[in-house]
């Protein structure tokens, strides 16, 4: 997906575009379109923003009559630090309440969608393009939690160039993005990195997918899980998607009393129900970033965590 309103996706855009073979094709709502001349891969160059665009999965194929599997979103990220990024991240609005009213970027509050299993490995490919494009030390490399909208039926993320106006233009970055997407979807030749969908069922059984809880919104442990291993990833839960109040009542025990008020529970079920869906049959295991928690908070998450029969894992374990 391109939105001609943002330069970093139109400049993205271009980058695949000049790539390969790509064949244009009529119209869909009234904004172009292209196919790839060999693979069932379609880039869709549309109008307006991304983050209210609701359905675009669906309406693509009622428009065409093709089955969409996954959605990648080529996007400008924005920081109020203004450092330069190349980010990527998968998308929703855990943790906001009231459940089921539209959020303020795009989404519906309460609702994730499900998670591109492409996410893990295309992070590594990003860290890799970015040294072979001479954007590091300049650039942040990083993953970000799960955010905003739009809303779609399929698995999706969004890869970014930010954090500012003076970045969104950068070509280097967009050919770095450009070197991920062309070998992350086999458009060399190649087999393709991070493609859930080709893997046996033995195969999935034996892998290991990471749910990230707890931190801040660029989750620096969880980005580390994922580049010192080898494993996928599903949704990234920000501290700030996991509100919960402490029981006042003073004999109170995490372990065995009433579970604490907030939308924490429903985050992490909503997040785990997500990612199993885009990674059936495989291991969803919980990383959490056990600092940015109290000691009664990790305990009342472990006891969730158990009771949905996900297992809690440190970097080595998901290797």
């Amino acid at each position: 997906m391109v939105s001609e309103q943002d330069i970093a996706s139109v400049i993205q855009g271009e980058a695949v575009l000049g790539r390969s073979k790509w064949i244009q094709i009529g119209a869909i709502e009234n904004c172009r379109a292209w196919k790839h001349f060999q693979k069932d891969i379609w880039i869709w160059w549309i109008k307006s923003g991304f983050l209210f665009e609701n359905n675009l999965d669906s309406r693509f194929s009622n428009a065409t009559g093709e089955n969409i599997s996954e959605v990648i979103f080529l996007s400008r990220h924005f920081a109020a630090s203004g450092m330069p990024s190349l980010t990527l991240h998968v998308i929703g609005v855990p943790g906001e309440i009231p459940h089921g009213e539209e959020a303020e970027h795009g989404g519906i509050k309460g609702r994730v969608v499900q998670p591109n299993p492409r996410f893990a490995d295309w992070y590594r490919l990003m860290c890799k393009a970015a040294v072979e494009h001479d954007l590091v030390p300049e650039f942040d490399l990083t993953i970000e939690t799960t955010h905003h909208g739009p809303i779609l039926d399929v698995p999706t993320m969004f890869v970014e160039i930010g954090s500012s106006e003076s970045h969104w233009n950068r070509r280097d970055a967009a050919e770095a993005w450009a070197d991920v997407i062309v070998e992350g979807l086999g458009l060399d030749g190649g087999s393709g990195k991070g493609d859930w969908s080709s893997l046996t069922t033995e195969q999935r059984a034996n892998e290991k997918v990471m749910v990230g809880i707890g931190g801040g919104h660029y989750a620096p442990r969880h980005s580390d899980v994922i580049r010192k291993t080898r494993c996928w990833a599903g949704h990234q839960l920000a501290g700030y998607s996991l509100p919960m109040e402490k029981p006042t009542d003073v004999d109170w025990d995490p372990d065995t009393g009433n579970y604490p008020v907030g939308a924490w529970k429903h985050s992490i079920e909503t997040a785990i129900i997500s990612t199993r869906l885009a990674f059936e049959g495989s291991t969803v295991m919980a990383h959490l970033d056990r600092k940015s928690f109290k000691g009664w908070q990790r305990r009342i998450i472990h006891r969730l965590l158990n009771e949905l029969e996900v297992p809690v894992g440190r970097t080595v374990d998901f290797e």
